[in-house]
C-alpha cells in the first residue's frame, strides 16, 4: 500500500513539473501587452523585377525626351492657279486646305528630311519646332522614285539633328518607336517593333523597298522618324496600309541607307544621282527553268544588254542567270533594280551568275544612268 501511495505522489509531482515547464514557455514567446505580432510576408515572385522595369521605362522616356526635339511638324500650304473664268465661277479659292506632316533635322545647318508627297504642289511650307519656334522652309531637293524630299530652315545654333543609321543592320523583331504629328497632333510617339523588311511599294513610280512595322502611324505621321533604342534613324515613315479607310496596323517606312543616299547626292549635287546596270530581264519561270535544264528558279534571266552599258562592260551576255548582286540574292527584276538603286558611281560590285550550267562571278562598275 505504501508503495502505491509513493507512486501516485511521483506522478503527481512529474505532472505539477511538465505542466509549469508547459506555462513558463508559453510565457516567454507570448507578445508583451502592447506589442505588434510581426507575421513574416512570403517574398513576391515580382518584387525583384520591379527596379529593371522602372529602369526599362526611365530609359524608354529619356530617348524619347532626346528625340522630340529633332522632329518637326510640317504645314504646307496649297494653292491652284485661277484663271478669269474659274474666279467667275468659284470665287476666290486660291488657298486650299494645308497638307500636315512631320519630318526630321539631320543636319546642324537645318536639313529636314519629309516625304515628298507631305510638300508636294506646296506654295509655302511652314517649320513648327517642338518648343513653337516657326521657321519658312526652303526645299532642297526631291527624289520622286523614293518620295523623298530635303527642306533646309535658317539654321539656329540650339538645333539638334538626329543621325542617320545603317538600315542594313536592322533585324526583323527588334523594336522601334515612330515620333510625328498625326492629325496634327504633335509629338505624339508610339512603339512597336519591325514586322518585315523588304516590303515592295504599292506605287509603281516608287521602286525602293520599305521597313513593315507595326508602330502606329497614321496620316500626318508621314516623313517622321522611325527610331531604334539608340536613338539613330533607321526610317522615315511613308504610308500604311488601309481597306476601305480602315487602318490596319500595318505601317512602311524607308529604310535609312535609301534616306541618306538621297540626302548626300541632294546637299552635294543639288539633285539625286540614280545608277544603272544596262540589261533586259525577264522572270525566271518553271517552264524556263526546264527548258535551260537547270534545277533552280532564283535569278533572273538574262534577255539583253545595252550596248556600252556597266553590265556590258563586266561581261555580261543574253541567256546568263543572275543569282546574286553585291552578295545578295536576286528572285526577280525588281530584286534587281532595288540593288543597283543602292549602289552608288563608280562602285565596283561582285556578280554570281549562272551560265550554260555552271557557276560564275564578274565584277561590275556601277555607271551614272543617262540623263539623270
Amino acid at each position: 500500500m505504501k508503495s502505491l501511495l509513493r507512486f501516485l505522489v511521483f506522478v503527481i509531482l512529474v505532472s505539477l513539473m511538465v505542466t509549469g515547464i508547459y506555462f513558463w514557455c508559453n510565457r516567454q514567446n507570448s507578445p508583451s501587452a502592447g506589442s505588434t505580432v510581426q507575421v513574416p510576408t512570403p517574398p513576391s515572385k515580382f518584387s525583384n523585377k520591379l527596379p529593371v522595369l522602372y529602369e526599362v521605362d526611365r530609359e524608354f522616356t529619356d530617348l524619347v525626351n532626346r528625340v522630340m526635339p529633332s522632329v518637326v511638324s510640317i504645314t504646307a500650304i496649297q494653292q491652284i492657279p485661277q484663271t478669269v473664268e474659274f474666279l467667275r465661277f468659284f470665287g476666290d479659292t486660291s488657298e486650299l486646305p494645308p497638307q500636315l506632316g512631320s519630318g526630321v533635322i539631320v543636319s546642324r545647318e537645318g536639313h529636314i528630311v519629309t516625304n515628298l508627297h507631305v510638300i508636294s504642289r506646296a506654295a509655302v511650307v511652314q517649320i513648327h519646332l517642338n518648343d513653337g519656334r516657326t521657321f519658312p522652309a526652303q526645299l532642297v531637293g526631291i527624289d520622286e522614285l523614293t518620295d523623298l524630299a530635303i527642306l533646309k530652315i535658317d539654321s539656329p545654333s540650339d538645333l539638334k539633328p538626329l543621325e542617320l543609321g545603317n538600315s542594313d543592320d536592322v533585324q526583323v523583331g527588334q523594336m522601334v518607336i515612330a515620333v510625328g504629328n498625326p492629325y496634327g497632333l504633335q509629338e505624339t510617339v508610339t512603339r512597336g517593333i519591325i514586322s518585315a523588311k523588304g516590303r515592295r511599294s504599292f506605287s509603281e513610280t516608287i521602286t525602293n523597298e520599305f521597313f513593315q512595322t507595326d508602330a502606329a502611324i497614321n496620316p500626318g505621321n508621314s516623313g517622321g522618324p522611325l527610331i531604334d533604342l539608340n536613338g539613330k534613324i533607321i526610317a522615315i515613315n511613308n504610308s500604311i496600309l488601309t481597306e476601305k479607310g480602315g487602318w490596319q496596323g500595318i505601317s512602311f517606312a524607308i529604310p535609312a541607307n535609301t534616306v541618306k543616299r538621297v540626302f548626300n547626292d541632294i546637299r552635294t549635287h543639288g539633285h539625286v544621282i540614280h545608277t544603272w546596270f544596262g540589261v533586259v530581264t525577264i522572270p525566271m519561270t518553271e517552264l524556263l527553268a526546264q527548258r535551260l535544264r537547270i534545277s533552280t528558279r532564283q535569278g533572273i534571266f538574262v534577255y539583253g544588254v545595252f550596248q556600252n552599258s556597266p553590265a556590258q562592260r563586266a561581261g555580261l551576255r543574253p541567256g546568263d542567270i543572275i543569282i546574286q548582286f553585291n552578295g545578295k540574292n536576286i528572285y526577280d527584276g525588281i530584286d534587281l533594280k532595288n540593288r543597283v538603286a543602292e549602289t552608288v558611281v563608280g562602285q565596283r560590285l561582285p556578280i554570281r551568275l549562272l551560265r550554260n550550267g555552271s557557276e560564275k562571278q564578274v565584277e561590275v562598275v556601277i555607271e551614272r544612268r543617262p540623263g539623270s
